[in-house]
């Protein structure tokens, strides 16, 4: 029997209107997960709202998709994670990656770091703040984190390990999230483009199958199995695929509809016709997991309901 396919779902509070509504109903529509991302004064605060969400559902996971390590100090950012596992009842997923938004760095006075240092400073970040979380008293001293005797007193984690997502979709990122991370978050997405927010796309099969197989190259030397994650940019129920990936790909200058039909970031068909391409995605790539965003969320629980009924 295949394994399950699990979709989470990532909004932003302002766009949903009554967000503890949208939180309950993407538990009962079956979503393993509610995400909220971390670009500052674009999007609301993700722990704050993941806590207003904590005390109206009772299963879903909460997690940031994903925090911006270079906005993040450690022990600052383990004690927002700890407080979202102990009000939720141990349902914290902490999600980071390196940061992209070239305006959320110059907007503080700041320099733009390169990505080089963005990932640095990333693996400095989530190594610490997960020790952190662990309970330990940690010392440590690097080119991006200093931290001396800090230890997390209260609140406890309520689960014994937090589970940790590792997005991005750069070389260095897929290797550290795969040797480290319990859940791999491939974005697909490359290059950030001049309008310092959207990006590149890395969406055909040559360059998925070599990310993939990237990871899973650092999984197997790290003894690990990580979970993979695709990042999906946009859902669409129809009858006419190709007509629809021919559209949007008008607005995607790096990527073609050939490409669009093809890839895990983009889910464009009829209910049945998804089905088997999720489950050719799990096939091919071991994507098990897919994030979508808040528009998404009526196609996503037909696919859920379609899904739920051809895995019995």
């Amino acid at each position: 029997m295949n394994a399950p396919i699990k979709f989470s779902m990532t909004a932003n509070v302002v766009e949903v209107g009554a967000w503890a509504d949208f939180a309950r109903g993407c538990e009962q529509e079956g979503f393993g997960a509610l995400m909220v991302p971390d670009h500052p004064g674009s999007f609301v605060s993700p722990f704050v709202a993941l806590a207003a969400a904590a005390t109206a559902t009772e299963t879903i996971r909460l997690g940031t998709n994903v925090v911006n390590a270079g906005m993040w100090e450690p022990f600052l950012l383990a004690g927002e994670v700890a407080t979202l596992d102990f009000l939720s009842g141990g349902r914290a997923l902490f999600g980071i990656g390196a940061g992209h938004t070239p305006a959320e760095w110059t907007m503080q006075g700041r320099a733009h770091p390169s990505a080089a240092q963005r990932v640095d400073r990333m693996i400095e970040v989530t190594d610490t703040t997960r020790r952190l979380l662990a309970g330990e008293t940690v010392t440590f001293a690097g080119d991006h984190v200093q931290l001396r005797d800090a230890v997390l007193r209260q609140p406890p984690t309520v689960q014994e390990q937090v589970p940790v997502l590792i997005g991005g979709n750069g070389t260095r990122v897929l290797r550290y999230a795969a040797a480290t991370a319990d859940i791999v978050g491939f974005s697909g997405l490359g290059r950030t483009l001049p309008d310092g927010h959207n990006h590149e796309t890395r969406w055909s099969r040559d360059q998925i199958d070599a990310h993939v197989e990237l990871a899973r190259n650092a999984a197997e030397q790290a003894g690990r199995t990580p979970a993979f994650e695709a990042l999906v940019q946009h859902v669409e129920i129809t009858d006419d695929a190709e007509a629809a990936c021919a559209r949007f790909a008008e607005d995607i200058p790096t990527t073609s509809a050939a490409e669009l039909l093809g890839a895990p970031y983009v889910l464009i068909g009829t209910v049945a016709e998804l089905v088997t391409e999720l489950r050719a995605h799990q096939k091919r790539w071991g994507f098990d997991r897919f994030v979508m965003r808040a528009p998404a969320r009526a196609a996503g629980a037909q696919l859920l309901e379609a899904l739920a009924t051809s895995e019995t």
